[in-house]
Parts: C-alpha cells; structure tokens; sequence
C-alpha cells in the first residue's frame, strides 16, 4: 500500500484530524464521514421503525450514531430534528403535584411543541415567528400533519435551495424523524430523574404509535436505562426498541485503523476486516505509530494492539484518548511517529483520567465514590499475596467490608448498603469485571453482557478484577507492578 501524507509534527489539529475528536459533536463532518463505520447497531439505528433507543455506556459512540444518521438524513433530505438537554430543560422539572399520567402528558405536549418549532425553523430563515408555535393548540393531535400543513401554507417564503428541496421532500413523504441526546446529563439517579426518563420514554413511545409519521431516536446511558426499567414496569414494552451499544476490543482497533488509514489516504490492498491484528500493526498503524511496544515484563516486544487493547474499557473513546495522550508527548519530543516510550508516558494521566470519569459520572449516585475507589489500592500484605488486581467473591467481600468500615457509604437513592450491594455498583459501573478461565484462558464479562452476575443472592464462580485502566490510578508509584498484572 501507499501513503499518500506524512505527519510532520503531532499539533493539536493534526491529532484531531488522525485520530478523531473525543465526541461526534465537536467533529468536522465530512471528516467524520469519512471514518465513520457502519456496523450492525448503526443499521438497527437507521431501520424505518418509529421508536429506537441507542442503549450503552459513556464513550461507547451513541452520540456517533445518532450524529451519523441525522446528517444521512440531511443528504436524503428527510426532514429530522436535534434535541438537546437545553430544548427539554423546562420539562425536566420536578412537579411533585403531578401523577405519573400527567407527567406523561406534560412530556408528550412539550415535546411536540419544541419539535414543531425547530422544524420549522429549520426550514425558514427568516418566518419563524409567523405563527405562535408556542401554542400547542395549534398542533393538536397530529404533529406530522400540523407541521405538513404549516409548510404547505409558507412554501412560497421556502427559497428553492436547500430548503426548498427539503420542504418539497417532506410535503411528499410527511415524515419526520426526531433525535434525543444528552438528555441524561446531570443525572444524580434521584427518584425524579428516574420519573421524568420514564415519564420521557413513554410519551415519546405513546407519540410513536399514534402518529404514523413520526419517528424518534434516542441514545441513554446504560445505567440510566437500567434504573429506569428496574423502577418503571411499563418500560418492558419499549425492550424490542432497544439497541445495546457494545463493542469488543477488536472492533475497536479496527475502527481506529480506519481513522489511520483514511487519513494518510492509504491505498488498501486487503479489507480490513480480514487483516490480523499483528498485520494491522504492521501495516496500518505503523504509519502513526511504533508498531511493536518495547515494554517489559508481559508486554515486552509485543504488538503495540496489544497495551492499547488491555487498557480500553470496550469504550471506542478510550483509544482515542490514550492515543491523544501519547501524540501529545510524540509532539513534545518532535517526533514525526508516536514510539513505545510516548504511550508508557501517556499511561498514568490516562488512567487517572478515567477514574476522574468514574468519579464525576457516578458520585450523585455515590458521593463517596472517590474515597471508595482510592481504598482499592493494594496493601504490602496483598502485594506479597498477588492479589492486588484479583480477587474471589469471598476476597472482595472482605476488602469492600475493610473499606466500609474506614469510609461512610451510603447511595443517593436510600437503597440499603451492604457489601454486596457495593461489589454490585462496582460491577454496575465497571470499575470491576468479572472474570472466568475458559481452557487456560481468560475470559471477561462486563455488566452490559450479563448484568446479574454480581447478584446479592447467588455466587456465580467468577472471580473479579479491577480494570486495567484504572491501576495506575491507584498505585502510582510502582509503575512496573502494574504492566506485571496485566494478562493479554
């Protein structure tokens, strides 16, 4: 194959431009079409279904998705609409007068309102306030009708452009796809915020099935969407809507080989999706990188997938920003090629970021998190023992019953607190995974695959294991024990 642009330093624009921005929001579109990967969970997205929900963890590409299929719409000129937490802040507010009908309700009305206006909006430059969208007797039933004719009746302030075209393509085929994102930010797992999450998803699903042309996207955290369905029984009818979000660690090394590959504008002579990691090292990421870790221990001389695989956390996110971390100190040191010795460098910032991720998250839910995490660092007598990293069911107990009586833990939601019930949020949030031997190799299962597994009443047989991305985090001062613990 053939590079067609080489690297002459690692400035921020570059890394960007190589690797991809940290989210969809902030990434030049064609850029961002250019690498993007349409996989299966992209394809379920896009399917002509009224109701689709984007289920998965912070950092795992949801806003990616809905961000790819709105601007799919955009070229086809399908009429579609972007809500943000900002649009919907009003109907997130807490009314304990309501009953859960009515909070439906609420929900169903503003939403139909805020769509009407952006849609509109979207369409004229300059006739916005023609009509009093604020009154949601305009709209009636009908959102997709009401919006239909209002587009009827000034198509002639349409100019012929690009709206033009749009107005004409939705006159015609009277759909309109709406796109729901961020909408749990700020999220502190309170009984109103599971209420108003709930109240959401059922108006839009009654919204859906009432209005034929009406269809919405939604992407929600999964651990929001969990405490959503555990408190709100109703939300079993929207499970066939669901699209589970996940990656594996290959599917993520080959996304970032995409970025690497259409950035230097390689001429491919094989599908990626055939090459073999170690030829993807060779062959594509050498271009950017090392592609052979000249580590020691378990990762010396090993394939540089290898240490980037082991400190993902199945999070596309994670790779980008552990390889911006590593160009930044390649650009320091004025190199043209990010070396072993860049991404050893980058390990310990990276990790102490991604437990600041843990913390900020998910400390309205716990807010001694950060104390909680930190006890995790190993004692001498667990050094000696070589279960710093590891532990049996039993072996946790123990050490989550040594940190709670040194810290006072208590859940924002009054939900009781006990040993068990600790090892199940630390599951929940994947500081801890679990982990099994299948034929002399292991094998890890995180809470979006089997969530039960940390159940308070049945012991399973795994064992457990803090995530590699979090060790330097919580032993920073022996660097080498660390890549030591680490198993590939």
């Amino acid at each position: 194959m053939k590079k067609l642009i080489a690297i002459t330093k690692f400035d921020d624009f570059t890394v960007r431009r190589l690797f991809g921005s940290e989210d969809a929001e902030s990434e030049d579109p064609e850029r961002f079409k250019e690498y993007f990967l349409k996989n299966g969970a992209y394809e379920d997205l896009v399917s002509p279904l009224p109701l689709r929900i984007v289920v998965g963890h912070k950092g795992v590409g949801k806003s990616a998705l809905l961000r790819r299929s709105y601007l799919e719409d955009v070229e086809n000129n399908v009429l579609a609409v972007e809500i943000q937490p900002n649009d919907i802040s009003e109907l997130m507010s807490n009314k304990n007068t309501e009953s859960f009908i009515q909070q439906i309700e609420r929900w169903k009305t503003g939403i139909k309102r805020i769509v009407a206006q952006k849609a509109i909006n979207q369409l004229l430059e300059d006739g916005f306030d023609r009509i009093q969208y604020d009154s949601v007797s305009h709209i009636g039933r009908g959102i997709a009708s009401f919006i239909q004719k209002s587009v009827a009746a000034l198509r002639p302030s349409i100019s012929d452009g690009v709206n033009g075209a749009l107005a004409d393509s939705f006159l015609k085929k009277s759909v309109i796809r709406v796109y729901i994102d961020d909408i749990d930010r700020g999220w502190s797992a309170s009984r109103s915020d599971i209420s108003n999450i709930s109240a959401l998803l059922n108006a839009v699903r009654d919204l859906c099935k009432s209005e034929h042309n009406f269809q919405c996207r939604i992407a929600l955290r999964t651990d929001v969407y969990f405490l959503v369905r555990t408190a709100d029984e109703s939300t079993d009818k929207i499970e066939q809507d669901i699209i589970s979000l996940q990656w594996t660690n290959d599917e993520i090394l080959r996304m970032i080989s995409v970025r690497v590959a259409t950035y230097f504008k390689l001429l491919l002579h094989n599908d990626l999706s055939t090459l073999s990691q170690a030829r993807i090292c060779k062959e594509i990421l050498v271009y950017a990188m090392d592609p052979i870790y000249s580590g020691r221990g378990l990762w010396e001389d090993v394939p540089v997938s290898i240490p980037l695989m082991s400190l993902c956390r199945k999070r596309p996110r994670d790779l980008v920003k552990l390889l911006h971390g590593a160009a930044r100190s390649a650009g320091k040191a004025k190199r043209n090629l990010i070396a072993s010795q860049d991404l050893t460098d980058a390990f310990a910032a990276y990790s102490d970021e991604r437990l600041q991720d843990l913390v900020n998250e998910f400390r309205t839910e716990l807010p001694m998190i950060e104390t909680v995490l930190l006890k995790f660092k190993p004692s001498k007598i667990e050094k000696r023992a070589s279960i710093n990293y590891r532990f049996t069911t039993d072996q946790l107990i123990v050490k989550l019953k040594n940190i709670r009586q040194q810290v006072n833990v208590s859940f924002t939601s009054k939900k009781p607190m006990t040993d068990k019930t600790l090892l199940a949020f630390l599951y929940k949030i994947d500081f801890i995974i679990a982990r099994s031997d299948v034929d002399g190799k292991a094998v890890w299962t995180y809470f979006d695959q089997r969530r039960f597994l940390a159940n308070d009443a049945i012991d399973f047989g795994f064992q457990w294991e803090i995530h590699p991305a979090y060790r330097w985090a919580i032993q920073p001062n022996d660097i080498q024990n660390v890549i030591d613990s680490l198993t590939h």
